[in-house]
């Protein structure tokens, strides 16, 4: 049974308690987080770190996201989202999205990604089978789902076949220890009613997350409200879909009976705020949100519309946001920022009791984090130091179900050389096809 004790650590539990341990240790045996306190743990055999000037908290969870987007990070920037996603996005992804392009892009996310502290992410794109088997080399977390849609896409032409591959991709990977399927509904302006119900019947089938992208925009407000006489939340509630399972990606344009709606059905947010400000889509009131009972946690979006996968940095714009846009300094502050970016993600993603803090019985998913650095210090609050002053190089090292993923920033499973240059021929073969 391999044993890994980290020791001389600043531990952020995020637990329910919110209990800080300043100079403490932390028992590791296989996935598992065995024993948390204070002082130095003691274990013949044991594989010690010493994490002396670091705090080692809970790693991030990205709530929200489509990695092998890496691939279109800035083909079309500042264009409305409509605009972008039809005229741009889409014809791009008929032309990219290939199997083998797909594996390319989704481990260039994932050195993104893990050199800025996600441990976890939620993923909606195609060829999700591919992004699952990259994830499970990687050792990175990942929840997964195949995006039903109601056109043609890379991986299937009909809605038949997108569910056929959906429940296939679920049978693949039910039960996994690192890896969790779901179901994926692009959204209520691009699946007709009778596929959100074939998504939402999967769902409870398997009892597994449905995650969909809602009321991103007004202009998806007004048309949906034209065609079916309700704004998009009330309508996915008319039609049986909002309940405790439902991750709703963006969800910015809320209106007071859909925010009790979500409250009611503990449907969760996943709120992107820099996705939202880069398309104008609009900034999400997630203080109102959160005070009427919402758990709102975070996303990236895809890095075409972000452009980075960076959720130090998406965390502190979730933090800075609200106050500014509610002129109310105490608007969403650090403490439930880091929520937001930790614990509230595991419970939207339904993983809540295996990841999302560090507490014994749960899989040792954390990240070490250079605090006795220049940009850090001097540190007078844990959690106004991590949200407010850190940035992801200061993210040092980083393990997933009690393995290192990354240590002292080197990537332990992923070719970062090798993958860059394969990142490379797809974009010179993209940009030789756009001349």
């Amino acid at each position: 049974m391999a044993t890994t004790i980290i020791f001389n650590a600043c531990i952020i539990t995020m637990n329910e308690g919110m209990e800080v341990i300043k100079n403490g240790s932390i028992r590791v045996e296989d996935n598992q987080i065995k024993e948390i306190r204070e002082g130095k743990i003691e274990s013949p055999d044991a594989e010690y770190f010493d994490a002396e000037g670091m705090i080692v908290m809970p790693g991030f969870i990205n709530t929200h996201t489509h990695v092998p987007m890496t691939m279109l990070r800035g083909y079309a920037d500042d264009l409305p989202l409509h605009t972008w996603l039809n005229e741009h996005i889409f014809p791009a992804e008929a032309r990219m999205v290939t199997p083998e392009n797909v594996a390319v892009a989704a481990r260039f996310a994932f050195i993104e990604m893990i050199k800025s502290g996600t441990t976890c992410f939620n993923d909606m794109y195609f060829f999700e089978d591919i992004i699952a088997s990259e994830a499970k080399k990687a050792g990175i977390r990942a929840v997964v789902g195949e995006s039903l849609i109601d056109f043609p896409t890379p991986s299937f032409h009909t809605v038949d076949e997108g569910v056929a591959r959906c429940e296939s991709l679920v049978q693949q990977w039910y039960g996994d220890s690192l890896i969790h399927p779901t179901i994926c509904a692009h959204s209520p302006y691009t699946c007709s009613k009778e596929t959100l119900q074939k998504a939402k019947i999967l769902s409870e089938k398997y009892n597994i997350p449905l995650h969909i992208h809602v009321a991103e925009t007004r202009k998806e407000v007004e048309d949906l409200t034209s065609q079916t006489g309700m704004a998009p939340a009330e309508y996915l509630y008319s039609i049986g879909l909002l309940d405790r399972n439902v991750i709703a990606a963006h969800s910015v344009w809320l209106n007071l009976k859909e925010i009790e709606l979500y409250a009611r059905t503990r449907t969760s947010v996943a709120h992107c705020p820099k996705s939202n400000l880069k398309l104008a889509s609009g900034i999400a009131d997630t203080d109102t949100y959160m005070k009427a009972g919402i758990n709102v946690s975070i996303g990236t979006d895809g890095t075409a519309s972000n452009n980075t996968l960076d959720m130090v940095e998406e965390m502190r714009f979730a933090a800075l946001l609200p106050k500014g846009s509610l002129h109310n300094p105490e608007a969403v502050n650090a403490r439930t920022a880091l929520r937001m970016a930790t614990i509230n993600g595991a419970k939207a993603l339904g993983i809540h009791h295996l990841t999302g803090s560090l507490e014994v019985g749960k899989r040792a998913d954390l990240i070490v984090i250079h605090a006795d650095a220049s940009n850090m210090l001097p540190i007078y609050d844990v959690y106004s130091a991590i949200v407010y002053a850190s940035n992801s190089k200061n993210i040092r090292s980083s393990m997933v179900n009690g393995k290192w993923i990354m240590r002292n920033r080197e990537l332990m499973n992923i070719n970062k050389t090798e993958t860059m240059e394969s990142m490379k021929h797809i974009v010179n073969s993209q940009i030789d096809n756009r001349k």
